[in-house]
């Protein structure tokens, strides 16, 4: 029972987000880490995305039934218990809030709650179902980690943390419109207005390469700014503008699912890299 009450938490949305938090919190953190404020953030941060997992979970247990990817969820199948699941996210959510108010700061608890605000309440409860643009809106949730792995440190918000915000938003929608490329038949038939859905593949296609040309464009601006080294921005570049090429490849392309995997898969490698290169920049600065 223990693994469905894990897989209803999402662990994959978890550590994408945990990379987001390590970036940016070991940037912050030269010349001296403390290792007690990093496992608390970590933590913390991390309970309060499960818990908005979970709660997205128990809003869209009519969705997930439509869908061959989500069709066996815990929650779809009856394994776990609404009201068990809601105790669960919520006992999650407040040992989570409790961890970075109390041991981190105010101010990254308070960034978390916008964050599970927007994912749970403005995103999968009041636009999933109704609007072309609920991604976008969604796309400020999961940029957030970001934020809260430098406040954590620094206990504010500055230049820096809002053009990293800004550049995980690009980042975060170019991703999800791979990620809707790729499972477009099973959200027609969860009957979800998503963009490529709307307003056609084609057109989604070219606002990826859009959207990764202002990623590249804003990641340029935080070395420009003298926030990230000249080194940084060489590798970073590499594989930014080699995921920008398959984009671009792919707007004449007619194999819309095998391309959009490969973006993904390029998305999810540009961020790590970025994250990594971020945590270690104090040694080419």
């Amino acid at each position: 029972m223990l693994k469905y009450y894990l897989e209803i938490t999402k662990p994959r949305i978890i550590i994408g987000n945990i990379i987001l938090i390590i970036g940016s919190f070991l940037y912050s953190s030269f010349p001296y880490l403390n290792f007690f404020l990093f496992f608390c953030t970590i933590f913390g941060t991390s309970l309060v995305i499960a818990s908005s997992c979970v709660f997205n979970n128990l809003i869209d247990i009519n969705i997930d039934n439509k869908m061959n990817r989500t069709k066996n969820r815990a929650l779809v199948r009856s394994i776990i218990n609404p009201t068990s699941a809601f105790i669960f996210g919520f006992f999650i959510g407040i040992v989570g809030f409790s961890i970075l108010g109390f041991l981190v700061n105010f101010l990254s608890m308070l960034l978390s709650f916008l964050g599970f605000f927007i994912y749970v309440f403005l995103y999968t409860f009041l636009l999933k179902r109704i609007s072309v643009y609920s991604t976008f809106v969604g796309s400020f949730s999961g940029s957030i980690p970001s934020l809260i792995g430098y406040t954590a440190v620094h206990n504010n918000i500055n230049l820096f943390c809002l053009l990293l915000f800004i550049t995980f938003i690009f980042w975060q929608m170019s991703h999800f419109y791979s990620i809707a490329i790729l499972y477009i038949d099973d959200y027609k038939c969860a009957k979800l207005p998503f963009f490529p859905i709307l307003k056609g593949v084609l057109m989604a296609k070219k606002h990826i390469f859009y959207y990764i040309i202002c990623f590249i464009i804003s990641t340029s601006m935080l070395t420009f700014l003298g926030y990230l080294s000249y080194i940084f921005l060489l590798f970073s570049s590499l594989f930014s503008f080699y995921w920008l090429y398959i984009s671009y490849l792919s707007i004449g392309e007619y194999n819309e699912k095998n391309n959009s995997r490969k973006i993904f898969r390029c998305s999810i490698l540009v961020v790590i890299l970025f994250n990594f290169l971020m945590s270690i920049d104090f040694i080419f600065l």
